[in-house]
Protein backbone atom coordinates (compact mmCIF):
# COMPACT_ATOMS: atom_id res chain seq x y z
CA UNK A 1 0.00 0.00 0.00
CA UNK A 2 1.22 3.15 -1.25
CA UNK A 3 0.63 6.68 0.05
CA UNK A 4 1.87 9.47 -2.07
CA UNK A 5 1.27 13.17 -0.62
CA UNK A 6 2.04 16.26 -3.07
CA UNK A 7 1.61 19.82 -1.93
CA UNK A 8 1.80 22.26 -4.93
CA UNK A 9 2.18 26.47 -5.05
CA UNK A 10 3.50 26.58 -1.91
CA UNK A 11 7.04 28.07 -1.28
CA UNK A 12 6.66 26.47 2.31
CA UNK A 13 6.15 23.07 2.89
CA UNK A 14 3.76 22.57 5.69
CA UNK A 15 4.94 19.69 7.52
CA UNK A 16 2.27 19.17 9.60
CA UNK A 17 0.17 19.47 7.15
CA UNK A 18 1.34 16.58 5.82
CA UNK A 19 1.54 14.32 9.20
CA UNK A 20 -1.86 15.04 9.58
CA UNK A 21 -2.85 14.18 5.65
CA UNK A 22 -0.46 10.79 6.19
CA UNK A 23 -2.58 10.36 9.51
CA UNK A 24 -5.80 10.27 7.05
CA UNK A 25 -5.19 8.46 4.51
CA UNK A 26 -3.94 5.60 7.18
CA UNK A 27 -7.62 5.43 8.68
CA UNK A 28 -8.57 5.40 4.98
CA UNK A 29 -6.21 2.60 4.19
CA UNK A 30 -6.92 0.52 6.90
CA UNK A 31 -10.88 0.53 6.42
CA UNK A 32 -10.28 -0.28 3.15
CA UNK A 33 -7.56 -3.10 2.28
CA UNK A 34 -7.86 -4.02 -0.94
CA UNK A 35 -6.87 -0.61 -2.17
CA UNK A 36 -3.59 -0.43 -3.24
CA UNK A 37 -2.42 2.76 -3.84
CA UNK A 38 -3.68 6.50 -2.60
CA UNK A 39 -2.82 9.82 -4.15
CA UNK A 40 -3.81 12.96 -2.41
CA UNK A 41 -2.82 16.29 -3.87
CA UNK A 42 -3.29 19.38 -1.36
CA UNK A 43 -2.86 23.04 -3.55
CA UNK A 44 -2.47 26.28 -1.64
CA UNK A 45 -4.13 29.60 -3.44
CA UNK A 46 -2.18 32.20 -1.57
CA UNK A 47 -4.49 34.93 -3.38
CA UNK A 48 -7.76 33.45 -2.22
CA UNK A 49 -6.79 31.99 0.91
CA UNK A 50 -8.12 28.98 -0.72
CA UNK A 51 -7.24 24.72 0.14
CA UNK A 52 -7.77 22.10 -2.90
CA UNK A 53 -7.15 18.48 -1.85
CA UNK A 54 -7.97 15.93 -4.45
CA UNK A 55 -7.52 12.06 -3.50
CA UNK A 56 -7.15 9.37 -5.70
CA UNK A 57 -7.51 6.12 -4.44
CA UNK A 58 -6.60 2.85 -7.22
CA UNK A 59 -8.47 -0.02 -6.12
CA UNK A 60 -6.85 -3.78 -7.39
CA UNK A 61 -5.21 -1.95 -10.46
CA UNK A 62 -8.34 0.32 -11.58
CA UNK A 63 -9.08 3.96 -10.44
CA UNK A 64 -11.68 4.05 -7.92
CA UNK A 65 -12.62 7.35 -6.86
CA UNK A 66 -11.60 10.64 -7.64
CA UNK A 67 -12.77 13.21 -4.66
CA UNK A 68 -12.00 17.02 -4.87
CA UNK A 69 -12.88 19.55 -1.94
CA UNK A 70 -12.20 23.12 -1.46
CA UNK A 71 -12.29 25.15 1.51
CA UNK A 72 -10.54 27.44 3.63
CA UNK A 73 -8.91 25.33 5.91
CA UNK A 74 -6.47 23.30 5.02
CA UNK A 75 -7.21 20.59 7.83
CA UNK A 76 -11.03 20.88 6.74
CA UNK A 77 -10.21 19.70 3.05
CA UNK A 78 -8.45 17.02 4.04
CA UNK A 79 -11.25 15.90 6.03
CA UNK A 80 -13.86 16.64 3.55
CA UNK A 81 -11.74 14.97 0.80
CA UNK A 82 -11.45 11.78 2.53
CA UNK A 83 -14.44 11.70 3.99
CA UNK A 84 -15.75 11.74 -0.01
CA UNK A 85 -13.50 9.11 -0.91
CA UNK A 86 -14.58 6.79 1.90
CA UNK A 87 -18.33 7.03 0.83
CA UNK A 88 -17.59 6.12 -3.56
CA UNK A 89 -15.36 3.54 -1.41
CA UNK A 90 -17.84 1.90 0.42
CA UNK A 91 -20.44 1.95 -2.34
CA UNK A 92 -18.18 0.40 -4.60
CA UNK A 93 -17.44 -2.08 -2.06
CA UNK A 94 -21.31 -2.55 -1.77
CA UNK A 95 -21.75 -2.82 -5.44
CA UNK A 96 -19.01 -5.47 -5.97
CA UNK A 97 -20.73 -7.67 -3.24
CA UNK A 98 -23.97 -7.44 -5.38
CA UNK A 99 -22.31 -8.62 -8.06
CA UNK A 100 -20.75 -11.34 -6.16
CA UNK A 101 -24.12 -12.31 -5.19
CA UNK A 102 -25.71 -12.29 -8.33
CA UNK A 103 -22.96 -14.22 -10.29
CA UNK A 104 -23.65 -17.00 -7.09
CA UNK A 105 -27.33 -17.07 -7.36
CA UNK A 106 -26.97 -17.26 -11.18
CA UNK A 107 -24.05 -20.58 -10.83
CA UNK A 108 -26.21 -22.45 -8.49
CA UNK A 109 -29.61 -21.76 -11.16
CA UNK A 110 -28.11 -23.16 -13.67
CA UNK A 111 -27.25 -26.41 -11.55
Amino acid sequence: MSIEITMRHSDVRLEALKEYAQLRMDKLAAKFPKVTSINIVIDIDVKKRMYMAEVVANRLGETAVGAKEFSESAKSVIDAAAARAERQLLRMRVKARKGAVRKQRAASAKN
